[in-house]
C-alpha cells in the first residue's frame, strides 16, 4: 500500500492522532483540516517562512499504549502546500529506523536516528511546556510538580516578590486549566500587583489558551491600559498577546483598537506581536489598513518582512493583496509599497 502523506501513514498503522500547530502559538488543528492540507486540498493555515511547525501525537487504543510525539518542520511550497515529496521522504525515513508499527518500544539507537532526521525539529523550551501542559489537561492527565507553587503564588499566599523559584512549566499548567481550581479568579485578583517577569511569563502561557472568561479578558484589558499610562509599554504589548487566542476575540479587537492612538505605534515589537499572534484581528479590512498605514509611518523598515509574513497566511492572503490596490493611501504607504516591489532597502 502507498503512504505517500502523514494522515496515509498514522491510519495504516491504526494510530489516533491529534495535531497541533507550533509556529505562531500552540494551537489545536482539526484532523479533517489536517487530512486536507496533508493531500494538498487546501494551504497549511499557519505557515512561517515556508514552513508548518507540527507537533503530531498519536497512539493505539488498542494497545493501550502512551502517546508519541513527533514535531515536524514541514516544508511548503509557493501557494502555502504541504510538499508530499516532503511527507514521502520523512515516513520512509521513519519505517526504515522503526519499521511500520510506530509504537513500538525504540532503542536509544533508534531514538537518535529518528531525533536527526531532518524534518523533526526540537520546540523552545516555552513552547515545549505550553504544549505539555495542554496535552495533560485535554487527557486529563497530572498536572507538573511546578503547579502546586504556581498556584500558591497566584493564590495569594506567597509573597508577589518571591516569584525567582517559580517554574515556567507550572505558569503552563495554570493557563491549560484555566477552568480548574478557581485559576481564572487567582490571576484577576493578582493581575494588578504582578511584577514584570511573571507576568511576561503568564501572557507568554496565556496567549495559547481559548477559554479565557469575560472577566478575565476585561481584567487584562484595563491591565493594559493601566500599564500603558503608567510608561510600562512592555507590558502593554505582553497583555494584547495574552488575548490573542481568547474565544471572544471581541475583547482582543476592543484592546487593538484602543492600542492605536497611543504610543505603541512607535514600538516594533507591536507590530510583529500583531503579525505574529494576533493577525485574525486583521481579517477586519478596516484594521488591516489601519495597521499598514501605521507600520508604513513609524516602522517602515518592518513594512516587507510582515507583508511577506501577513500575505502567506492563507485566512489574509486576498485581503492583503487588496491593500496593494487601493487608490485612496497615504502618502507613506505609497512609498512603502512602492519599496516593496522595487527591491529595495526602506526608510530605517
Amino acid at each position: 500500500m502507498s503512504m505517500n502523506t502523514l494522515t496515509d501513514f498514522l491510519e495504516q498503522a491504526q494510530c489516533q492522532f491529534r495535531v497541533y500547530d507550533l509556529g505562531r502559538i500552540v494551537q489545536k488543528i482539526e484532523n479533517s483540516e489536517f487530512q486536507k492540507v496533508a493531500n494538498n486540498k487546501q494551504p497549511y493555515p499557519y505557515p512561517i517562512q515556508q514552513h508548518a511547525f507540527v507537533a503530531l501525537t498519536f497512539w493505539q487504543v488498542a494497545a493501550q499504549k502512551e502517546h508519541f510525539v513527533w514535531f515536524l518542520k514541514m516544508p511548503l511550497d509557493e501557494q502555502g502546500l504541504m510538499k508530499i515529496t516532503a511527507q514521502t521522504s520523512f515516513i520512509r525515513m521513519v519505517v526504515e529506523a522503526m519499521g511500520e508499527n510506530l509504537t513500538a518500544d525504540v532503542s536509544d539507537k533508534t531514538q537518535e536516528r529518528l531525533a536527526s532526521n531532518p524534518f523533526v525539529f526540537k520546540p523552545s523550551t516555552e513552547k515545549l511546556a505550553i504544549f505539555n501542559a495542554n496535552m495533560n489537561s485535554i487527557f486529563v492527565r497530572p498536572a507538573s510538580s511546578f503547579y502546586p507553587a504556581v498556584q500558591a503564588y497566584f493564590s495569594g499566599s506567597v509573597n508577589n516578590q518571591d516569584w525567582q523559584t517559580l517554574g515556567f512549566q507550572g505558569f503552563a499548567d495554570l493557563a491549560a486549566r484555566l477552568d480548574h481550581d478557581d485559576n481564572q479568579q487567582k490571576i484577576i485578583s493578582a493581575l494588578s500587583t504582578l511584577p514584570e517577569q511573571p507576568l511576561q511569563t503568564l501572557c507568554l502561557c496565556l496567549e495559547n489558551q481559548r477559554n479565557i472568561g469575560s472577566p478575565l479578558a476585561e481584567k487584562i484589558i484595563e491591565q493594559a491600559k493601566q500599564r500603558l499610562q503608567q510608561g510600562q509599554t512592555t507590558s502593554a504589548i505582553l497583555l494584547l498577546r495574552a488575548l490573542a487566542s481568547a474565544k471572544g476575540q471581541g475583547f482582543t479587537k476592543q484592546l487593538l483598537d484602543a492600542q492605536f492612538s497611543t504610543t505603541l505605534l512607535h514600538e516594533a515589537d507591536w507590530y510583529i506581536t500583531i503579525a505574529g499572534r494576533c493577525w485574525t484581528q486583521l481579517q477586519d479590512e478596516t484594521l488591516l489598513n489601519r495597521y499598514f498605514e501605521a507600520l508604513a509611518t513609524h516602522q517602515q523598515a518592518l513594512f516587507p518582512q510582515l507583508f511577506s509574513d501577513l500575505v502567506a497566511i492563507p485566512a489574509l492572503r486576498d485581503k492583503v493583496l487588496k491593500q496593494l490596490r487601493l487608490t485612496a493611501r497615504s502618502p507613506a504607504l505609497s512609498q512603502a509599497i512602492g519599496l516593496l516591489f522595487s527591491g529595495l532597502k526602506p526608510n530605517t
